[in-house]
């Protein structure tokens, strides 16, 4: 059995590829439309965000419910976390473009603007970028800790450390359950300043997850087809299958709960909103979010027999992650560019983004053994049958 992964050069030479045509992308994008190149790196630092903050709450809730059958995949997500420090360098690269982003960076606008006056005490430059730093030094300050304890346990077997693991992953769920829901309301609804919704942090941290596990199962079934995990069985299929059940309808809830109370109020601070999403021109867009992040999972992951398969878990997380993207362009380009545009800019940028990613997750699976080999539930990971 393999216990030790090592990227290939042609995994390398992808990655280098996507990076290279991102880059070709971002340039075009400040040649042509210095809004839209902004707005597609808000948008890629969040979708890659949002994953690997998700899979790293997927990774802290396995220790807290003691989950056994999710033992020797536990590498995946920790991995797939390896990206919060890098999103935090590319984060604070906003600095330069957030008059191009947000209507409430504008010099003077204050002035004008009597709600953004209003608010100016919170959204402000210095305060914005001041939140930024603050809500990574602390993600990373837990990620770090985190994978310290996941290394220190291949070297000895010590019942202390997973008990220090369960005591940590607690406090990485507080902080991103507390500070990624913040982190929506900066990043992405304060966009629409004058607009607002009292569930759009919780929605954007229970997203986090419901991707996040997406990318986890893509992850785990590309390295089975490597020749890892070859304990892999039904019933983990089974279990991966149910967290994507269930993740979808709580997004699913959130999606329309938002929608519904607002379309019901009425109320033309809160339908300034909706009105361009719903009616105008990215009325198939905003349809084709809610169809492909909760109809279409939901009704095919439904049936236990079904869900369980391979090609249809690859198939639906696949379809999620093309789902976050279609999510966050309607949430953050009408209120950047106004008017729908997609093109070599968008598809390059995200291409870019995605080289990174897989490279430093490829990177980081390599630096540790590919299971925990000491980790006290392994036994029943390899065992696990429904």
């Amino acid at each position: 059995m393999q216990t030790h992964f090592h990227p290939s050069q042609k995994i390398k030479i992808v990655g280098a590829v996507l990076i290279v045509v991102g880059l070709a992308a971002l340039i075009t994008g400040f040649l042509t439309d210095p809004d839209r190149a902004w707005a597609n790196i808000l948008l890629n630092n969040v979708y890659f965000l949002t994953v690997a903050i998700g899979a790293m709450m997927y990774y802290s809730i396995q220790y807290i419910t003691q989950s056994s059958w999710s033992a020797m995949f536990q590498r995946v997500p920790l991995a797939l976390g390896g990206f919060i420090p890098v999103a935090a360098i590319l984060m604070l690269l906003l600095f330069f473009g957030l008059e191009h982003i947000y209507e409430w960076a504008e010099p003077g606008i204050t002035e004008t603007d009597k709600l953004l006056a209003h608010k100016a005490p919170y959204l402000n430059v210095p305060f914005f970028m001041i939140r930024i730093v603050i809500y990574f030094v602390l993600w990373i300050s837990a990620f770090l800790v985190l994978r310290k304890m996941a290394f220190s346990g291949d070297k000895f077997a010590d019942p202390a450390l997973y008990r220090k693991n369960t005591h940590y992953s607690t406090v990485f769920i507080f902080l991103a359950v507390i500070f990624f829901s913040l982190a929506g309301i900066d990043w992405i609804m304060t966009i629409d300043a004058h607009w607002y919704s009292t569930i759009f942090g919780f929605r954007t941290m229970i997203t986090s997850m419901y991707y996040g596990v997406a990318t986890i199962i893509l992850f785990i079934f590309f390295l089975n087809s490597q020749g890892y995990f070859p304990e892999m069985n039904e019933a983990h299929r089974h279990d991966l299958a149910r967290y994507l059940f269930r993740f979808s309808i709580v997004w699913g809830y959130l999606w329309f709960m938002q929608f519904i109370i607002t379309w019901y109020a009425n109320i033309p601070e809160l339908t300034v909103y909706y009105s361009p999403r719903f009616l105008g021109e990215w009325q198939v867009l905003f349809y084709a979010e809610f169809f492909i992040n909760f109809a279409i999972p939901f009704l095919v992951v439904i049936s236990d027999e079904i869900g369980r398969k391979k090609p249809v878990l690859i198939s639906i997380s696949v379809l999620l992650l093309i789902g976050l993207w279609i999510m966050l362009f309607v949430q953050i380009m009408p209120g950047t560019i106004e008017h729908l545009k997609f093109g070599f800019i968008e598809i390059g940028m995200w291409l870019g983004y995605a080289g990174l990613f897989l490279l430093i997750t490829f990177v980081m699976l390599g630096k540790s053994t590919i299971v925990p080999v000491n980790h006290p539930q392994l036994h029943e990971s390899y065992h696990h049958h429904l």
